[in-house]
C-alpha cells in the first residue's frame, strides 16, 4: 500500500512517518531501505532526505545497514529550528528599536 501523501508534507515529514508507522524506534527493531519504497518520493529525494536526516541523528543507521527514528535526534533537530525561526522576528525588532532610538537621540 502506498504512502498516502498531502500537499503540506514535507519530504522529511513523509520519511518520519513511514518509521513512526513501522514502529522502527531502535536497532531491533530497525528497517531496512526497501520498506521505504512505497514513499511516493523520486529515489534522489529519498536519498537526500534519509542523508539530511541522519546528518540531524534522527535517523540512525545500525551496522547492517537499516535505520530507525530517533525521538531525542528529532527533539534537537525541532530546537535547532525554533530557535532560527526565533532570530528571523527577533533581529528585526531589536533593528527597529535601535534605529529609533539612535534617531531619535541623535537625530
Amino acid at each position: 500500500m502506498a504512502e498516502a501523501r498531502n500537499g503540506q508534507q514535507t519530504a522529511a515529514s513523509a520519511v518520519i512517518q513511514k518509521f513512526k508507522k513501522c514502529k522502527a524506534f531502535d536497532e531491533k527493531t530497525a528497517i531496512g531501505y526497501d520498506r521505504l519504497k512505497d514513499i511516493k518520493l523520486t529515489t534522489p529525494v529519498l536519498a537526500y532526505t534519509i542523508s539530511n536526516l541522519m546528518d540531524e541523528k534522527v535517523l540512525i543507521r545500525t551496522d547492517d545497514d537499516r535505520y530507525y527514528y530517533s525521538q531525542k535526534g528529532f527533539k534537537k533537530l525541532e530546537k535547532k529550528v525554533y530557535s532560527g525561526y526565533s532570530l528571523l522576528f527577533i533581529i528585526p525588532i531589536v533593528g527597529i528599536v535601535l534605529f529609533y532610538f539612535l534617531t531619535k537621540f541623535f537625530g
